[in-house]
């Protein structure tokens, strides 16, 4: 079972509504659905979820703290190995600049730089 399962499963055992957890909370019912339905792009950052995350699990009953547990586990298990993300050098050349400007600007300075070792050693 997912994260967000076990949290809407809990829920609605518990009978409560959405509309009820988000008053509880103080937090916007969409992050809450969003945290439901495994969509954690719609959180800031790691941090913010599981403060979210605890939030909840207190306004439901659960233990909050194993509740941040098993998100942080679920995140990790969603993060990609090692081995699959791409090395830093390949990250760096797909970030690079395409902009024909920036790449002229840095021609011109190589060039200037490489002339003046030049004629200081002449």
């Amino acid at each position: 079972m997912s994260f967000g399962a076990y949290l809407k499963q809990s829920r609605v055992l518990r009978e409560l509504s959405l509309e009820e957890v988000a008053t509880a909370t103080r937090l916007q019912r969409r992050i809450l659905a969003a945290l439901e339905s495994d969509d954690f792009a719609e959180l800031q950052d790691r941090a913010h979820a599981l403060l979210v995350a605890r939030s909840y699990a207190t306004a439901i009953g659960l233990d909050p703290e194993e509740t941040a547990l098993r998100l942080t586990e679920e995140l990790q298990a969603r993060e990609p190995r090692a081995a699959e993300r791409p090395s830093f050098f390949r990250r760096l050349w797909k970030a690079r600049s395409r902009d024909p400007l920036v790449w002229m600007v840095v021609l011109a300075t190589a060039v200037a730089i490489a002339a003046l070792l030049f004629f200081k050693q002449h």
